[in-house]
């Protein structure tokens, strides 16, 4: 009995060291030896007739059982592979990628081109292709050397702010790494990246980075934005308002599903966007007795729908003349219809395309009543 007990204690031991082997291989080390990237910045310097890189890298270190630190190292050089041999001259422990949650990029570096980040990425297999990815002016650097106050580090807080921005402003979830990849060279489609800020003493999102390619073109502000949002994504929500003044408005909390049709008439392209908006009441200051006129009712949901219509094709009239781009990917509808592989500027047809909005909006709650 006792052989049999020993027996079973070593053939436990046995199984648990295997795992530990199997989980960790040949290479397994300690945590607090390594330093964990949580944050990789990409940011540029311009000389007078050269670029170099400079990748900022937020690191956990583990010191001990009971103490985390959050370092920012950077790599410097004329080339990407380089600034990694770089970093590693200020290292004091190995650092590994694949855990990290954020890639931020700066303005400049955006309007440069990524192409070059996306490569290395790619290549490598320690990519954490579902960390989400942003826009920020000035340098990745000084955002990841802001120190917020209930968060860890700066990557933490900007990851749990990108995810959260689908609940109130008609932002989609399509932001990682992964969809960045696939969006940069495929066709009819562009990449839309959330843009941050340090302002006010505070990191927060002031709008969309719009890319033609690997290149960012320009900048829409949150109202812009949420407008771009409605046209371009399906199943989505936010806050629609209509005011007055500070003390006259009505809020709704909606949510927008978007469908496209697309024609081909002599040579040229014709999108119709149809919207699709049903909402709750949130705040109504605007509107006498809504609840109890049904006409009233249903000259708030017209006037919403005129609201809508009007922001959204001022919003189509900057894509066509200010950003030049397909932002709202009306180039992949085109190509489900007509056929891909046909050469076809998409960005230039859909800029000379006419692209027409409808809008149907409809109010399903009231709310428990007027105050």
């Amino acid at each position: 009995m006792i052989v049999m007990n020993k027996f079973k204690v070593f053939l436990h031991i046995a199984v648990v060291i295997i795992f530990i082997l199997c989980f960790l291989g040949t290479s397994g080390m300690l945590v607090e030896n390594m330093e964990i990237p949580v944050g990789v910045g990409a940011d540029i310097e311009k000389s007078s007739n050269n670029i170099s890189y400079s990748i900022p890298l937020l690191v956990y270190s583990f010191e001990n059982v009971n103490q985390v630190m959050s370092t920012t190292i950077i790599g410097s050089n004329g080339n990407l592979g380089q600034t990694i041999q770089n970093r590693q001259l200020k290292e004091g422990k190995k650092s590994t990628l694949g855990l990290n949650r954020v890639f931020l990029f700066s303005e400049e570096t955006a309007m440069f081109g990524i192409k070059n980040f996306l490569d290395i990425w790619v290549k490598n297999q320690a990519t954490n292709d579902r960390a989400l990815c942003a826009v920020c002016k000035g340098k990745a650097e000084d955002i990841f050397k802001y120190k917020t106050k209930e968060y860890s580090n700066a990557a933490e807080y900007i990851e749990g702010m990108i995810k959260n921005l689908r609940e109130y402003n008609f932002f989609s979830m399509q932001y990682t790494a992964m969809d960045l990849i696939v969006r940069v060279d495929a066709e009819g489609r562009n990449v839309l990246l959330p843009y941050i800020e340090l302002k006010d003493n505070s990191i927060e999102t002031t709008g969309l980075a719009i890319f033609r390619g690997d290149v960012m073109v320009g900048k829409a502000d949150m109202n812009e934005t949420r407008i771009i949002n409605i046209l371009k994504e399906s199943r989505v929500r936010g806050i629609l308002t209509l005011q007055k003044d500070s003390k006259h408005y009505i809020n709704c909390y909606a949510y927008s599903k978007r469908k496209v049709k697309c024609y081909e008439e002599d040579g040229k392209y014709k999108f119709i966007i149809y919207l699709d908006i049903q909402g709750n009441m949130m705040s109504n200051e605007l509107y006498s007795d809504l609840s109890s006129n049904p006409q009233l009712l249903k000259k708030y949901e017209s006037d919403m729908r005129n609201y809508v219509e009007k922001k959204a094709n001022e919003a189509i009239k900057n894509i066509k003349c200010k950003y030049k781009t397909d932002v709202l990917d009306l180039g992949k509808i085109a190509i489900s219809k007509y056929g891909r592989g046909t050469g076809t500027d998409w960005d230039k047809v859909i800029c000379d395309s006419e692209i027409q909005v409808n809008v149907k909006f409809k109010v399903n709650t009231e709310g428990r009543g007027d105050y």
